[in-house]
Order: C-alpha cells, then structure tokens, then sequence
C-alpha cells in the first residue's frame, strides 16, 4: 500500500502544481487581456480537480490515520516545510477575497471567467501540499525522538516511553540528546 501511494503521490503532485499555476496564470490573462482563454480553461482546471483531488482523500486519510479529529491539517500537513503551509494557507485567502470582496461592497461579482478560475486552485494547492507531505512525512516522523532517544509520535510532549520531553526540533542532527 505504502509503495502505491508513494508511486500515485509524485503525478498528483506534478499536476496539482500545473493546476495551481494554470490558474493563476489563465485568470491572469482573462482579466487582463479579455481573452476567451479563460473559458477554454476552465474546460481542463474544473475537471482536473477530480483527478488530483480523489488521490488527495486517499493521502489525507492515510496521513490522518492516527491523530485526533482536531488535529487532522496539523497531521495531513506534517511533512510540509513551514513556507509551504503558510503559501497553501494564502492562495486560500487570496481566493476568498477575490471572490467575496464584491459582495461586501454591495455589488455582484464580474461576469468574467476570470473570478472564477481562481477558485479550483484551492484544490489544487491542498493537493499540492498533501502529496508532498506523504512524500516526506517518513523522514519528519522517524526523526522525533525524546531527550532519552527513544523514538516519539510527532505530535507527543513527552516520550511514552520513559516519559521524558521531547527534544527540541534539529537536536537530533547536532547530537545535542
């Protein structure tokens, strides 16, 4: 299973990142230019989500397996360097905005297809972050350790073990435990 994951992680990857930047880049040139190249697109961004987004629930949930409900994007999030979460957690905004600010200005959006492009990049971009997380998730979990030494789960205080405190991040590359 692991193995087919791995394997089904780095073409979902590939494509959820196209995705992301085929979105900007095609509501981009619609809003700017006024082409109808934004409507061609929209015929390829919608129903690519499905593509990247069936293996991304299959990702989620393995990454999720063990954590608590509450912690379910901390979890599925794990193996992203902070800038990528952070980036994730922008193109979300960015979306939003766009889409309700003319709302909160009391007119209706633009009838452009180029307001509406953005949204599939939500997907798209938690499908990015989630690929590359289960890509490297193993090395993040597998290096936890207490001040003891003892191997810890990666959200875990305290070892189970012998209950000392977690080391802090990066001591185990410095031999500092």
């Amino acid at each position: 299973m692991k193995l087919v994951v791995r394997l089904l992680a780095y073409p979902v990857m590939v494509l959820a990142g196209i995705g992301v930047l085929a979105s900007f880049v095609l509501t981009a040139t619609s809003i700017a230019a006024h082409s109808d190249l934004g409507k061609v697109g929209a015929h390829f961004l919608f129903p690519g989500i499905f593509v990247v987004w069936l293996p991304t629930i299959l990702f989620a949930n393995v990454l999720g397996a063990d954590f608590k409900q509450r912690d379910i994007w901390k979890a599925t999030l794990r193996g992203c360097p902070q800038w990528m979460r952070i980036t994730q957690w922008v193109i979300i905004g960015i979306v939003f905005v766009t889409f309700f600010f003319p709302f909160l200005w009391g007119s209706k959006p633009e009838k452009s297809p180029g307001t509406f492009l953005l949204f599939p990049s939500i997907f798209y971009a938690v499908s990015f972050c989630t690929a590359y997380s289960i890509l490297h998730v193993a090395k993040i979990d597998a290096g936890r350790r207490c001040l003891n030494g003892h191997r810890i789960t990666p959200f875990a205080k305290f070892c189970e073990e012998c209950g000392a405190p977690a080391a802090p991040e990066g001591a185990e590359q410095q031999g500092t435990f």
